[in-house]
């Protein structure tokens, strides 16, 4: 893609763009784009993570948008932290409240169901 393109896609100046590629190319020391491609690519099949991405394979990027659940589900009426997301988007608080909170959810949740079987119990010895 050019820097026109990569710019329109992202919301970015392409100046911009060109100041980002400058820093990755040096970074990666390579000279061009295609370069850089090649050395993403086989980097991917070091790992053995299975085929190149789709910008590299030359396929055009999917336009459709991301799937959308219809409400509210349970995690989110519990106010459990979000499943997914960016790797460490979270602060330090906010992971230490969250932590607690799952912790007490689910301390709540064994409690209950102790009570319930104790219940039971109790009740087949009163029965027999």
């Amino acid at each position: 893609m050019t820097s026109k393109e990569i710019a329109q896609q992202t919301g970015l100046a392409p100046q911009t763009v060109d100041t980002y590629l400058k820093v990755a190319l040096a970074r990666l020391d390579v000279t061009n784009r295609r370069d850089a491609a090649r050395k993403l690519v086989a980097w991917e099949l070091s790992q053995k993570s299975g085929s190149p991405s789709a910008a590299v394979a030359g396929e055009p990027p999917s336009s459709d948008p991301p799937p959308q659940t219809g409400g509210k589900t349970w995690h989110t009426l519990l106010g459990l932290p979000p499943v997914g997301g960016a790797l460490h988007d979270l602060t330090w608080a906010r992971k230490t409240y969250l932590a607690l909170r799952v912790a007490f959810i689910s301390a709540a949740g064994l409690s209950a169901v102790t009570l319930v079987i104790a219940g039971l119990f109790w009740t087949l010895s009163e029965i027999g």
